[in-house]
């Protein structure tokens, strides 16, 4: 057989250091001590200086803009939830439901009487149009009617008037006249008998009275004369008429 022993251990095992080279932590620089060996460079130690290698930062986190967002949200519906649990679960019971509600209603009722208002005095605004056309066709009318009565009188004055001119023209005054302007060409009698004595006569136009073609004093009686154009007559004896 074989013998086999066992291996003896050294007597002066190699010493751990007292400070060993920390580790570099992400983010931080690595501070190499004098104679330190560097990485990639072979047998031999950095010179002492400033950091030569930095670790890669970490990247930032990002910024979720729909936190706050959802935080509002979540908060409104909590809030909701107490509210309701404090009613008994239910929302519309709470105090402030049911002041929201008032108000609500309250200027529902304001803009009802507004419109209801406004409604009237549209509805005021339109009879009072209607009332002051229906014055304004009566207006109309009524001067219609007053142009037509004027028109008439009119007509009837022009009548009376060629009327009163015809009879003017049939019948003589006292004074004296000449045939064919004052006085129309025709026989003519004494409207009354005359009771007292009177006297015509019968004279050229333009004579003066000075060239008589005819006269005569009457007593009484109904008198009469025949008269023409380029003659004046001369009347003491009250009204002559037309024959």
């Amino acid at each position: 057989m074989t013998n086999q022993s066992t291996p003896e251990l050294p007597k002066n095992p190699p010493q751990l250091p007292k400070n060993p080279p920390q580790l570099a932590t992400p983010g931080a620089f690595v501070h190499p001590s004098p104679g330190m060996p560097l990485p990639g460079v072979p047998g031999g130690a950095g010179p002492v200086g400033p950091p030569l290698v930095a670790a890669t930062a970490p990247k930032p986190a990002r910024k979720h803009r729909w936190v706050w967002p959802v935080a509002a949200a979540a908060a409104f519906i909590i809030g909701i939830g107490i509210g309701g649990a404090g009613a008994g679960g239910d929302p519309t019971a709470s105090k402030e439901y049911r002041a929201v509600v008032a108000q609500r209603d309250e200027l529902r009722g304001t803009a009802d009487t507004a419109t209801a208002r406004a409604e009237a005095a549209e509805s005021a605004a339109k009879a009072r149009s209607a009332e002051l056309n229906s014055r304004s066709a009566d207006l109309d009318t009524r001067k219609a009617e007053l142009d037509a009565t004027k028109a008439q009188l009119d007509a009837r004055e022009a009548a009376l008037t060629a009327t009163e001119a015809q009879v003017a023209a049939s019948k003589i005054d006292n004074g004296t006249w000449t045939v064919g302007v004052d006085i129309e060409p025709a026989s003519y009698r004494t409207a009354e008998a005359v009771t007292s004595s009177c006297y015509w006569a019968i004279y050229r136009s333009g004579s003066n009275g000075g060239d008589i073609i005819e006269n005569d004093i009457v007593e009484g009686g109904f008198p009469s004369v025949t008269l023409k154009v380029g003659q004046d007559f001369r009347n003491s004896c009250g009204v002559w008429n037309k024959q």
